[in-house]
């Protein structure tokens, strides 16, 4: 999209962001934390950044909120029509594969406008879990931080390590 397709007053809706934005990166560019005043200092400023981030957001989705509406009704519609088409295209599959399994016919159809193609699917069911390879078995890695997150210290085969990283909250 180019800039004449948006109106000056929108321009100005976040544009009015672009002093308070500038000023707060250039703090950040030269920032040195020697002491605890320093970081308290910072902190604020992180502070003011999270606000006026909210506040572009805001300003964004207010302003997009028609165009938003507008896209979801038309998608809407249009979908409705789209999945009945790929019911279409998967019924016929369906019955094609049907035809084939029950008759001679093998290879390929054609007419002039559309082919078919034999695609290889893959599937599995496991049959014994002890003898798969291991590098066919994965961890769940969301499971196991659930795990430690409640408390579980020790997970044999794998070693845990719990460390933090610093978040900045509103109060």
């Amino acid at each position: 999209m180019n800039n004449e397709m948006i109106s000056h007053d929108v321009k100005y809706q976040i544009e009015q962001y672009k002093n308070e934005v500038e000023k707060a990166v250039e703090y950040v560019t030269d920032l040195e934390i020697t002491s605890r005043t320093e970081a308290e200092n910072a902190l604020d400023i992180a502070c003011e950044a999270i606000n006026l981030f909210e506040r572009i957001e805001s300003t964004r989705k207010e302003i997009t909120e028609p165009s938003r509406k507008f896209q979801a009704e038309i998608n809407r519609l249009a979908k409705q029509f789209t999945q009945n088409l790929d019911r279409v295209k998967d019924v016929v599959v369906d019955k094609i594969e049907d035809w084939k399994s029950g008759s001679w016919e093998v290879g390929q159809l054609a007419t002039s406008k559309v082919m078919t193609v034999d695609l290889p699917d893959f599937s599995f069911e496991v049959s014994n879990i002890h003898d798969v390879p291991r590098e066919y078995l994965t961890v769940d890695e969301a499971r196991v931080k659930l795990a430690m997150k409640q408390g579980l210290a020790i997970i044999p085969g794998l070693n845990l390590k719990k460390s933090t990283k610093l978040s900045i909250r509103r109060k």
